[in-house]
C-alpha cells in the first residue's frame, strides 16, 4: 500500500470524480469555479453511487508504469470506499473523520483519524469555493472529444500535492479521468467509467468485523 498520506488525497479526488458535474453552459464550463461548485453541490444530491476504475502510478522520469483496477463505491456526504481486485486485493474505506486500509486475503488493516479539513484535496469537498480561491489556483480548457480539463495548482507549498487534472464528460456529466503529481514528480492518474447507482447496499460502508486492525 502507498503511505498513508497519500491515501486520503486519492480518495478525495474519486469523491470528486463520482460527482454529477454541473456543465449546463459553456460559459459555466469555462469557468472552473463554477464547474466546482456544481460539483459540490451535487455530491450529497447523488446518492449511493458506483463505478469501475483504473489506476496508473508512473514514477518520475518513466513513461509507463503500474495499473491496478477495481470498482469504488460512496455515499456522500459522509463515506467512500475503493476496491482494488487486480493484480492484488486491498480496500479502503473512508466514513467520517476515521479512514481504514486492509488486505481481504490477510485479515489484517490499518485505522486512523483523518482531518478532512486539512487533508490536500478533501478539503475541495469541504470548504466553500471562496475558501478554495484562496488554496488552489484553478484553469478550465477543452479537451479531446468535446471534454473539459480543470488544473488545480495549490498557491502554497504541499507534500502530498503538485498540481492536479480533472477532466469532465459534459454529456454523462460525469468526470471521466484524474490525474496528479506528487511533488516527486510521480503521477498517479485515474479513469473511471461504468457508473451505477447504489441501492440496498449499506452494509459496505462499514468496515469488515473479520479485520485484525492496527490503530498505531
Amino acid at each position: 500500500m502507498r503511505p498513508k498520506t497519500l491515501v486520503p488525497f486519492a480518495l478525495a479526488l474519486a469523491l470528486v470524480a463520482v460527482a454529477a458535474i454541473d456543465v449546463s453552459s459553456a460559459q459555466d464550463a469555462a469557468d472552473p469555479w463554477k464547474t466546482l461548485q456544481g460539483v459540490r453541490n451535487s455530491l450529497v444530491e447523488a446518492g449511493a453511487t458506483g463505478a469501475a476504475f483504473t489506476q496508473t502510478y508512473v514514477p518520475a522520469g518513466f513513461t509507463s508504469g503500474e495499473q491496478e483496477s477495481g470498482r469504488l463505491a460512496l455515499n456522500l456526504p459522509d463515506c467512500l470506499r475503493w476496491d482494488y481486485q487486480q493484480p492484488y486485493p486491498k480496500s479502503f474505506l473512508l466514513c467520517g473523520g476515521v479512514a481504514h486500509s486492509w488486505n481481504p486475503e490477510d485479515k489484517t488493516g490499518r485505522r486512523y483519524r483523518v482531518d478532512r479539513k486539512n487533508e490536500p484535496g478533501l478539503d475541495l469537498l469541504l470548504l466553500g469555493v471562496e475558501d478554495l480561491k484562496r488554496r488552489y489556483n484553478a484553469t478550465s480548457r477543452p479537451a479531446d472529444g468535446g471534454r473539459i480539463q480543470i488544473s488545480l495548482s495549490p498557491k502554497q507549498k504541499v507534500d502530498a500535492l503538485a498540481d492536479a487534472v480533472l477532466t469532465v464528460d459534459p454529456k454523462s456529466e460525469r468526470l471521466v479521468e484524474v490525474s496528479y503529481h506528487d511533488r516527486e514528480g510521480n503521477l498517479t492518474r485515474f479513469q473511471i467509467n461504468g457508473y451505477r447507482s447504489l441501492t440496498g447496499q449499506a452494509a459496505q460502508f462499514s468496515p469488515p468485523r473479520d479485520i485484525r486492525w492496527d490503530e498505531s
